[in-house]
């Protein structure tokens, strides 16, 4: 009779030891949750910085010379000596080629010769003519005679001089198309020059953009050639007709060359600058985050990150300008800011892993 009785308490013992120990594992759990509920999120921050901001209209284009001369033979004749080379620096009138000038020298010597004879001869017709001795046909036939020498002269000079093949502009030898040996007959092709010094490019610039872009306004430009230099340019002209074919407008842009470094054909970067905010403020793209399409920042404030909506302005392609909600003084979240909500508690840890709190920007 009594040992039934015993295990009904024992019983009755374990399960309130069992209860007993539910009721402190769930005490323990509610006191962890309440401890990672306050758990401060990690971030770095930084203050906005100043920074000259520009917008630009990104195109490519290539370089083109608008002095590309192609040179020719106006006469002809043998090359008689070497012409010069390929990528020869040349000046205005700078003797390219010459050809064999023994045939037109002697014929030179001849009208000189023969136009010698008719000013003699004109000469002691005009002395007649002044004494009544001869007829007004003869003095005419004489004057006739004179000026026609006097052409034949001019004409053999101008032979003469076409067998030096002259620069017609200062640049460089961009085609050699001759040797020395050969024979060249008039408006034969001799040389391409080029001039250096007056390169172009050509961009093609879309409709909704062409609004923007100025007469004078300065482009900035890079080359795969030069990876670490940067050219400047500046638009010359904007053309006042759109392509139809592609609903574009033609602009051309003077480039700065210097030491004549970019050649015609190159492949080129281009950046128009349509639009400058000096001084603005400025922030990291990466501080962004955005509710919908609104763009917001977080700010800490007394160790708690604030959401707040930013009015964004001029951008490239690592900062953005901010118009509204961010002043100089703010404290602006760089890393972290993923898993933050309003509210959250924050620890701000030195930026870059070590060091303090800098401006965004700099």
């Amino acid at each position: 009779m009594r040992y039934p009785m015993i295990a009904a308490v024992s019983i009755l013992a374990l399960g309130v030891l069992a209860g007993c120990g539910h009721t402190n594992q769930a005490q323990d759990h509610g006191k962890g949750a309440d401890k990672d509920k306050a758990e401060s999120v990690p971030v770095e921050v930084a203050a906005p910085a100043k920074a000259d901001m520009e917008s630009t209209i990104n195109l490519t284009a290539s370089v083109y010379s608008e002095e590309q001369v192609p040179v020719y033979s106006e006469t002809t004749g043998i090359v008689e000596a070497p012409p010069l080379e390929e990528g020869t620096p040349v000046r205005r009138g700078q003797v390219l080629a010459r050809l064999k000038r023994q045939e037109l020298e002697l014929a030179l010597t001849m009208a000189q010769s023969t136009l010698d004879k008719s000013q003699a001869d004109f000469t002691r017709t005009e002395e007649l003519n002044r004494s009544h001795l001869i007829s007004q046909d003869a003095y005419d036939q004489a004057r006739y005679a004179l000026d026609q020498a006097r052409i034949a002269r001019d004409q053999a000079k101008v032979n003469l001089e076409k067998a030096t093949i002259t620069a017609p502009i200062e640049g460089v030898i961009a085609q050699r198309l001759v040797r020395q040996g050969d024979l060249v007959k008039p408006q034969q092709q001799l040389f391409t020059l080029v001039n250096l010094g007056a390169m172009k490019a050509s961009l093609f610039v879309p409709e909704k953009n062409i609004r923007s872009v100025q007469v004078d306004a300065p482009v900035r430009v890079r080359s795969d050639a030069y990876p670490d230099r940067a050219f400047r340019g500046r638009v010359e002209r904007v053309s006042p007709v759109a392509d139809p074919a592609t609903g574009t407008f033609k602009v051309t842009v003077a480039l700065e060359n210097p030491s004549s470094i970019l050649r015609p054909g190159m492949f080129l970067s281009t950046s128009i600058v349509v639009d400058t905010h000096a001084q603005a403020l400025v922030i990291p793209k990466k501080c962004l985050v955005f509710e919908g399409e609104s763009p917001m920042v977080f700010l800490v404030k007394e160790d708690k990150a604030h959401k707040v909506p930013v009015t964004p302005g001029l951008s490239d392609s690592m900062n953005v300008e901010i118009l509204k909600g961010v002043s100089a003084t703010d404290r602006v979240v760089t890393i972290g800011q993923s898993g933050l909500k309003e509210g959250s508690p924050v620890k701000v840890l030195p930026s870059g892993g070590g060091g303090s709190e800098m401006a965004l920007g700099a």
